[in-house]
């Protein structure tokens, strides 16, 4: 753990910094909060053997060609950043105001690393709420360990509010940036938005070490990555919504029939499973893709970008797909029917780019640009002016403007400095804003004038603004 010393030089040392790595938790990877609704929330919870990360353990790190498999016979939970999980019970206290309510006990699933995901509902609209964790090891035993936090309900969809939030991608544990982990978790959470949001490559198991090629191995990844104190403070108090990509379901540019390879015998399958265990997500029975809505004028598009993808090997044609049909009449259904000032297209993947010409994985590429051409007329003619894609999985932030459609987006970058890289390069019939460094994207809704403003500010890893772009809204009733 830090010694007093280096929290104070991180301006750490203080009471809130220190709810946030107390005693006796037995919840060294946190909580999470997601699903946010106006009426409910879904808390993920887990119960850890120690209360702390093992931070003196067995040090495997590396990236690319430098990453390494784990030696046969020994256990991840002997690496350094492992928190394994224990069986035990929670239970959660909950308060808006003087109201106190309290959940039903809660038993951890060993199946899904000793996690459990409890909805909250019956919640009022645009309302915050504080939590307070118990669990213990037993059903009628002790409380052995407490953790609080706090969220904040989304406001009904007829509520002219404004709105906050902060987008993140492409996280690589070796290419951390902070004594504690990522100093953009540090800056979102001094933002304090309604949410953050989370869209692909939380963890990498295939290019930095321990390459998983099992369920233990790839679940240590997630250990050790939200148990870096930044995180568990930031989710603590700031909730947020997770997809998943290709590095944080298998491998590089995976899709669902490819075959493991190096990976085995960890499956893209496991991979599915792990990642709705290591997030708040929705019910197995539901599909990733999903809408936000965030008051009168916003509305946010969730695309589910590895599931439902043909080979990114097959010659490219009409029916060649990353979305699917499904998924495509879902959203393309889903946008006519939003009356949301503003609409947002969340995809882990570039839908405008440009990407480098030996990628072959995204709608700005080569392998599928029939699909991307068609939704991107599907874009331009029926919503010109009111929709804008957002994405990660580049390791650089940019706003592209396409030259066909006038389709614009914003790619969020990569979590840290060090983890930027591999642009093609700026191309003026593409970019207005192009910048290889680490950072964030905020997206805010303005309602402080008759005419709503939708503003996207890319900032560094220090919250620092570095570009910003403003389109305005129809004025408001």
């Amino acid at each position: 753990m830090f010694s007093r010393r280096q929290l104070l030089a991180l301006g750490l040392a203080s009471p809130a910094y220190s709810a946030a790595l107390p005693g006796e938790t037995h919840m060294a990877t946190g909580v999470k909060t997601g699903e946010l609704t106006p009426r409910s929330a879904t808390l993920w919870l887990r119960r850890t053997a120690s209360s702390l990360r093992l931070n003196n353990g067995i040090v495997r790190r590396g990236h690319q060609s430098q990453a390494v498999f784990l030696e046969p016979g020994l256990s991840p939970d002997l690496l350094e950043g492992a928190a394994p999980g224990a069986p035990g019970y929670f239970q959660v206290r909950y308060q808006s105001g003087a109201r106190r309510r309290s959940s039903r006990l809660l038993e951890v699933d060993p199946t899904a690393d000793f996690t459990a995901q409890l909805l909250l509902d019956g919640l009022q609209p645009a309302t915050s709420y504080s939590f307070l964790l118990e669990t213990r090891a037993t059903r009628n035993g002790r409380v052995d360990g407490e953790l609080t936090g706090r969220f904040r309900t989304l406001p009904l969809a007829t509520s002219p509010t404004p709105a906050h939030i902060a987008l993140l991608s492409c996280q690589m544990y070796c290419h951390m940036d902070s004594p504690d982990g990522f100093a953009l978790y540090r800056s979102i959470e001094r933002d304090q938005p309604n949410f953050l949001l989370s869209c692909g490559d939380n963890v990498y198991y295939d290019n930095e070490s321990p390459i998983a090629r099992s369920a233990p191995v790839a679940l240590h990844h997630w250990q050790r990555m939200y148990s870096l104190p930044s995180l568990h403070s930031c989710l603590r108090h700031t909730p947020g919504f997770w997809q998943k990509d290709d590095h944080d379901t298998l491998s590089d540019d995976a899709w669902p029939s490819m075959p493991p390879g190096r990976m085995a015998p960890l499956t893209f399958a496991e991979g599915q499973k792990i990642f709705r265990d290591m997030v708040p997500a929705p019910p197995p029975a539901r599909p990733l893709y999903r809408s936000i809505r965030v008051g009168r004028h916003l509305e946010l598009f969730l695309t589910e970008s590895r599931d439902y993808r043909s080979p990114n090997t097959d010659p490219d044609s009409p029916a060649k797909t990353i979305w699917g049909d499904e998924q495509k009449n879902w959203l393309f259904s889903a946008l006519r029917s939003s009356d949301a000032t503003f609409k947002i297209l969340v995809n882990p993947n570039p839908l405008v780019g440009p990407d480098r010409n030996s990628k072959k994985d995204n709608h700005a590429n080569a392998s599928f640009a029939s699909e991307g051409a068609a939704i991107r007329r599907f874009l331009r003619d029926n919503f010109p002016h009111n929709l804008i894609a957002v994405c990660g999985d580049r390791h650089w932030q940019y706003h592209s403007v396409h030259p066909d459609t006038g389709l614009h987006e914003f790619g969020c970058g990569a979590a840290s400095d060090a983890h930027a890289g591999g642009t093609p390069g700026l191309d003026p019939a593409y970019h207005r804003f192009h910048r290889v460094l680490g950072g964030y994207l905020t997206i805010e809704v303005d309602t402080s004038s008759p005419q709503p403003l939708l503003q996207f500010t890319h900032k560094n890893v220090e919250g620092n603004p570095v570009h910003r772009h403003r389109f305005p809204g129809r004025p408001q009733a």
